[in-house]
């Protein structure tokens, strides 16, 4: 029986024969706001990140995807990832386990594994083709007390093998069909080590169906097409460590199958989510506990919704959290007109205020779907809309009249094969 009562979990001392695991995804290290760095937040967090490893005896941390913000990340942002390692194993006592997520690409991540294994980090960009070979023993082959079935972001190629003429249902039926069957083949061999009492921790980097999303996550595949059941997790994992979707939860009603949600928030659209880690305590074959260890806020993100006659005053009468570092504001206008420049009034508005205002709306802009460059503020332009090819893509099949729904979900599924396609040489570049 697990329990995620953070009263009465984690801060218990750990119980001798437990081994324990921190769950944690979606760093997006190098991640930009606006134009505006998240190094500061994320160098708090990993910071706080390793105190939390020591303070609660923390035995494997698991990271489920999207480590980085893109394929090529920033120089930056690999090395926050490469001291962390270095401090890790500095501290001693801890393995690390990362797989790779739909932000990440596989070869960059993997390039340097014959060093990180030496410093106990594991790690998957891509899925092995071979089962027994996403399997880690923790903490050793020889003697483990859990076997991480390490399971990275499924791409169309580890899924399934194209045809030419198949149509969008049954392209979307091999989708499914090939992650359930790489997680029963994972599950297979995994079963020799379960029958001799090791729980089985397993990972992915997916969406299941009925999770809650924001704005800050880009669709893994155009349509919900890659979206998943929560049945399709064999019932010999004891834990599913779950990344891509932002906001801690769990999943299909079962606690065992969770997000632990990004530790920072990446957009406006979170910026009221509570932001956490998950500690989970395996014991005697099986999890026996598990909560909650909430992130601190390093950066308040605000959003200001209000009509144009209340503008000025509600500037002037917001008062920002106290955080670390200075509060960023979204403000949208929910009845603002095309001519006027709402940039330049909120941007009057708030000088010399101990805020931040990065984004100026106009009503209904907030939302990703249908966005369109005339709802944009000034300051963003048609940039940000090139932010998300995905996006583009459906603003323009939108406009578009004459097609069926099967033509578009068709036309869906093809540019998505295409990003893919693209993601992947600029991975591999």
């Amino acid at each position: 029986m697990t329990s995620s009562n953070p009263a009465v979990f984690p801060s218990q001392t750990k119980a001798p024969d437990c081994y324990r695991v921190l769950h944690t995804s979606d760093w997006h290290l190098g991640k930009m706001l606006n134009d505006q760095s998240r190094e500061e937040e994320h160098a708090r967090f990993l910071d706080w990140l390793l105190e939390a490893i020591g303070e609660h005896a923390v035995d494997a941390l698991v990271v489920a995807g999207d480590l980085f913000d893109s394929a090529n990340p920033p120089q930056a942002a690999q090395a926050q990832y490469y001291d962390f390692v270095s401090a890790l194993f500095r501290q001693g006592d801890c393995a690390m386990v990362v797989v790779g997520g739909n932000h990440d690409s596989p070869g960059q991540l993997e390039a340097p594994n014959k060093v990180l294994h030496a410093l106990g980090v594991h790690v998957l960009g891509f899925l092995p083709d071979a089962p027994q070979d996403r399997l880690v023993a923790l903490p050793s082959q020889e003697s483990p007390h859990l076997i991480i079935a390490a399971v990275p972001f499924l791409r169309d190629r580890d899924l399934r093998t194209g045809q030419s003429g198949q149509g969008v249902t049954d392209i979307q039926r091999e989708r499914l069909a090939g992650t359930a069957q790489r997680y029963a083949e994972t599950a297979e061999v995994a079963a020799e080590w379960s029958g001799k009492g090791v729980p089985i921790l397993a990972t992915g980097h997916l969406m299941v169906m009925g999770t809650s999303s924001s704005e800050s996550e880009r669709e893994i595949h155009i349509g919900g097409l890659g979206a998943v059941k929560g049945n399709v997790f064999p019932e010999l994992f004891s834990y599913v460590a779950l990344g891509h979707m932002h906001r801690p939860q769990r999943t299909g009603g079962r606690e065992h199958i969770r997000y632990s949600g990004s530790p920072i928030p990446l957009s406006f659209s979170e910026a009221n989510d509570r932001k956490e880690v998950r500690l989970l305590d395996f014991s005697h074959g099986s999890l026996r506990e598990q909560g909650p260890l909430p992130v601190p806020v390093f950066r308040k993100l605000s959003q200001i919704r209000t009509n144009r006659a209340d503008l000025e005053r509600e500037l002037d009468e917001f008062l920002p959290e106290s955080s670390d570092f200075t509060t960023w504001v979204e403000v949208v206008v929910e009845d603002a007109g095309i001519g006027e420049n709402l940039n330049e009034v909120v941007q009057e508005a708030v000088e010399d205020r101990d805020f931040e205002v990065l984004k100026v709306l106009r009503g209904g802009a907030t939302s990703l779907q249908g966005m369109s460059a005339e709802k944009l503020s000034d300051d963003e332009g048609i940039d940000t809309l090139l932010d998300d090819p995905s996006q583009v893509f459906q603003q323009r099949l939108d406009e578009e009249i004459g097609f069926t729904e099967e033509e578009r979900r068709e036309l869906q599924m093809a540019f998505a094969q295409l990003l893919e396609i693209h993601d992947d040489k600029g991975a591999s570049a």
